[in-house]
Order: structure tokens, then sequence, then C-alpha cells
């Protein structure tokens, strides 16, 4: 794509759905892949905060790739010519990721590299439709709950855990004692433990398939979201100012739950591992105190909302960016014609 984009002389745009931090680690893994494939730890000394991951935190991309293998060797094209690109753009913004943002634009020796984010709804959640009975009924039952007093938890929409990790997690969620909303696939694999449901009817609710997350998130009640730590999610816990319980599992998100924990504060190392059980009376002591402490992460969270809404605003860093990007590109373009 690139090849034929210099060959029209079109400028190409190459938009992240990960953050900066990420992408500039996975650039150089993916660019540098016979200095780094056979490390058990991987430091990007050229980072700032010189960051080190084990070789199993590291992305299926890079841990998986086969250089006899046309399609890998595509995916491994697209890193090695993303950098030819006119501008990069990315869902983030820059009170979150700046020393990464400046990163990247020292990598590709511009200043074309835009962040729009958080591109997600900042206007305030909308009820959503009463005659969904999914959507109804939590936020029904949300209407019942003292202020941040409930753990919202969901690992997105491609990752199913074990039975073991589900029994351990249904274990550490009825020993809190906290209230809590879990949502689950509709897989036929992915059952809570007999009885479950019974023993915790007065204390959370289990909904399984779809459920109105940024709803959710932003509902006064909920305190604490306990995520895979996928980035779009991560953006709409920062919108509705709620803390992270971390359990990354792949892709990005090892890199996405070390940059909102150890970096920005937002979040609390829970768990790691696609396979990973973790101990119930682990996860219960810390899912109590996150919800019941006043934790650091909270007030963060907080702090970090007001950031994300000023970011947004007339004049915030993201809108202005946007019309940057937009006069640079027009501006681009009319020197071509």
């Amino acid at each position: 794509m690139q090849y034929w984009a210099e060959k029209l002389d079109i400028p190409t745009i190459t938009f992240f759905t990960s953050g900066a931090f990420f992408t500039c680690f996975i650039q150089r893994l993916m660019t540098n892949m016979e200095k780094f494939r056979n490390l058990d730890i991987i430091q990007m000394q050229d980072i700032p905060r010189s960051p080190s991951l084990h070789k199993e935190q590291q992305p299926s991309l890079f841990k998986n790739y086969k250089e006899n293998d046309s399609d890998w060797r595509i995916v491994k094209e697209c890193f090695l010519t993303n950098p030819k690109s006119w501008c990069y753009v990315f869902n983030s913004f820059y009170a979150l990721e700046g020393e990464y943002i400046d990163q990247v634009k020292k990598d590709l020796g511009h200043d074309r590299v835009f962040s729009v984010g958080p591109l997600r709804s900042v206007s305030g959640p909308k009820r959503v439709n009463p005659d969904s009975d999914a959507g109804y009924g939590v936020l029904k039952w949300l209407d019942g709950c003292p202020d941040e007093s409930v753990l919202y938890v969901c690992f997105g929409s491609q990752k199913l855990l074990t039975v073991p990790q589900i029994e351990a997690l249904a274990l550490g969620l009825e020993r809190s004692k906290t209230r809590f909303v879990w949502v689950m696939k509709a897989e036929g694999s992915q059952l809570v433990p007999e009885g479950f449901e019974e023993r915790v009817s007065n204390q959370g609710l289990v909904i399984k398939g779809w459920a109105p997350q940024v709803e959710i998130l932003n509902h006064k009640a909920v305190g604490v979201f306990m995520s895979h730590c996928g980035w779009n999610s991560l953006l709409e816990s920062i919108i509705a100012g709620v803390m992270v319980l971390a359990w990354p599992m792949a892709a990005d998100q090892f890199h996405n739950a070390k940059q909102f924990v150890e970096y920005a504060g937002l979040a609390v190392h829970l768990c790691e591992g696609e396979h990973t059980v973790p101990d119930s009376d682990e996860l219960a002591w810390i899912i109590r105190e996150s919800i019941n402490e006043n934790v650091p992460q909270k007030e963060n969270a907080k702090v970090m909302r007001q950031k994300a809404l000023e970011a947004v605003k007339v004049g915030g860093s993201s809108s202005s960016n946007v019309i940057k990007f937009v006069k640079e590109l027009s501006q681009n373009i009319a020197l071509k014609t």
C-alpha cells in the first residue's frame, strides 16, 4: 500500500488504535527482530523510563512471527513502512501520553503526530433503551447501590476465561463481599459455578452477552473496573474517572497495564496471563481494598478524567490537533494540485 501511495504521490495516514507507548515499543520489536527474539527480558533504553517486559509479555505479532510465512512478512512490512507515512494519528491525548507522543515525533524526525483522543463520547452517558432488558436491568440495579460501591468486571469481546479462571474469579468475588457486575461472553464454556448466582444474588449481577459498558462505567455506583486492559476499555475507564484492576492477557495489554499501573497511577495489578489462575483469597483482598479504601488510584482516575475532558474541548490539546491535522493535510494536498 505504501509503495503505491508513493508511486501515485498520495499522502498516507497511519491511524493507531493502541497508545503511543505501545507503538514506541512494538515498532522497535518488529523492526529489530534479530536483536530481541532470543532475549528473556526486553528493555528499551531509548524510550522514556526505559521500560522492560518479559518475553512472555510481548505481543503475539512479535512472539509468533515466522520469517518464512508470506502473511507474516506482510505484517512486518507494515511496521517497516509505517514511518514513511505522511503523519501518525493516535486515539490518545497529551496529558496521558505526552512523553511517548514526543518520542514518536523524535523517532519520525517530524512533528506530524496528532493525538486526537479520547475518541469516545465525553458528553455524558445516555441511558440505554428501556426496552433492552440487559441494559435497563443492570442500570436499574446500579441505581439501588451506593456511590462507588460496585466493581465492574469485563474482559472484552475476544478472550474467553478458562473454567479454572472462572471458578477462581467467582470465588474471589464471593469472598470479597463486594457488590459487582460481571459481564461474561455468551459462550457454552463461559458458565459460573453451580449455585454461584444464587449465593451472590444480594451482592452481584452476572450478565451473559452484551452489556452497555460505557453507561455502566459512568454510573455513579461504579467505583472500580476489572479489565483485560485493552486500549479502548482503558480510555473508557478514563472518561468515566474509574480506576482499573489490571489483568492483561495478550496483544498490547501487558504494555497498557504497565503504563497504567507503574507510570500513570491509574490501575492496580491484579493478575496477568491468558492462562494464569489467580488466587481467590488474594483477589478478594485486592477487590475489597480497591472498593473500600481511599487508594490513590481513585483520585488519579478522577484527575485524569478532567484532563481528558479538557483535551477534547475547544482549545484543548486533542481538539487543537484535529484542527492542525486538517489544516496541514489541506496544505499538503493543495501543494500537489
